[in-house]
């Protein structure tokens, strides 16, 4: 795999860096690291949630954040604070320069940065737990950095970030695998091709791998962000919209029994659990969803929640998505609710990250829906948002999907 994203050099860099600052990922107790293609900050906001409800002092990292920089990193109830990441930054820029001195390397990137940032900020606040969201990949993804884990948790595989990480399944598979380091493993993964993917990683560093029956479930409820089931005789609440959060759920049952983590506890860590941009409901006249859902898989799973409220109210989408995403797909599955009015955006007006044209989703948009008359394209947003805000009766729905950074920047304005 000749791919610029295998490459160690993005570790032992990080390590040289964190040699500079005294080593400060040795100094927190337990890890969990959490990789997948969907999920994963689901994941890592139900384990940290039912960590803290069993009275440990727990720290995680999200990637990408929702709306603000400082909303990376989470201890206990709080996110990062303004004047605690303004005092991170003035400690770590005269770091980053003797690093530039000393190092054999180049310069850091943002994400090295950022995970450096998190670890001291644990640190500081003495974290005993660290659950570790891995922003791509795994392998080589800065998070990978933490020298010893209580688990490594892999939610599913999927095509996302093709040509990034891997090309296909099996190649992306690989690359998560690496978290996989002398650790218990849990995944709710069933394809058998993409599991002994996950077993050779597992024989060649002495790791188990659970077996999971995370399909082994009764629904008792879906509704407004609330979700109830039924797992192994046991009743849970899940305060986010989707049935296809319980599997994430299940995933998380599992790793806190092994780490004996009491039932009640288990159970009133996942009613309690937040994280921003998955189905969350943040209006109600219009009701409007904001949605991170960036893939064909996740965008598959948005579209079932909403057909499954079986609203009789008109729809209105927002979409945007990054330049690298299978938009045709995407856009088949997003068809399938038959919007009344569509909104073609950019999913971020950050100049320094690619967006794919809303021209061109206009016209696949058109496509798909040959009879929908109400598809207008908005540069900005900021600007779909106000006019889709302004034309949805009390009744409608609004949904804002495609990105994690499209749905972010609209709920920085609500």
């Amino acid at each position: 795999m000749n791919n610029p994203r295998h490459n160690g050099v993005y570790l032992k860099r990080l390590q040289f860096f964190l040699d500079i600052l005294g080593n400060p990922e040795k100094k927190i107790t337990h890890y969990i690291h959490v990789t997948g293609t969907s999920g994963k900050g689901s994941t890592v906001a139900y384990l940290h949630s039912i960590l803290q409800a069993s009275g440990h002092k727990v720290g995680s990292t999200y990637s990408p954040h929702p709306t603000y920089i400082t909303e990376r990193w989470k201890i206990g109830n709080r996110y990062m604070t303004k004047n605690e990441f303004a005092e991170l930054i003035s400690f770590i820029k005269p770091k980053l320069d003797y690093y530039l001195s000393k190092t054999p390397y180049d310069m850091l990137s943002f994400f090295e940065i950022t995970e450096a940032i998190g670890i001291l900020f644990f640190v500081k606040n003495q974290v005993k737990w660290a659950v570790m969201e891995v922003a791509c990949g795994g392998r080589f993804d800065a998070s990978n950095i933490i020298p010893h884990k209580d688990a490594a948790v892999i939610t599913n595989i999927g095509l996302d970030h093709v040509g990034i990480i891997g090309n296909n399944k099996k190649e992306i598979a690989y690359e998560k695998a690496g978290i996989i380091k002398n650790c218990p493993v849990f995944t709710t993964e069933k394809d058998k091709r993409i599991r002994a993917v996950f077993e050779r990683e597992a024989k060649k560093t002495k790791s188990k791998i659970y077996d999971l029956h995370a399909e082994k479930f009764q629904i008792i409820s879906v509704r407004f962000q609330q979700t109830e089931f039924i797992y192994k005789g046991n009743k849970y609440t899940l305060p986010m919209f989707g049935a296809h959060q319980i599997k994430n759920a299940i995933l998380c049952i599992e790793v806190m029994r092994h780490l004996k983590i009491k039932e009640p506890i288990i159970a009133h860590g996942l009613k309690n659990a937040i994280q921003p941009l998955r189905l969350e409901v943040v209006k109600n006249k219009p009701l409007t969803i904001l949605d991170g859902a960036h893939n064909p898989d996740k965008i598959d799973s948005t579209v079932k929640a909403i057909q499954s409220l079986n609203l009789k109210s008109k729809l209105h989408l927002i979409v945007g998505f990054s330049h690298d995403k299978n938009i045709k797909q995407i856009i088949r599955s997003l068809a399938k609710l038959k919007p009344a009015t569509i909104y073609c955006t950019r999913n971020t007006i950050n100049p320094f990250r690619k967006v794919a044209s809303p021209q061109e989703i206009r016209q696949i948009f058109k496509t798909q829906l040959p009879n929908t008359k109400n598809i207008y394209i908005y540069l900005d947003p900021i600007e779909a948002w106000n006019k889709a805000n302004k034309t949805a009766g009390k009744n409608d729905l609004i949904l804002v999907t495609g990105s994690i950074f499209l749905s972010g920047e609209i709920r920085g304005l609500i």
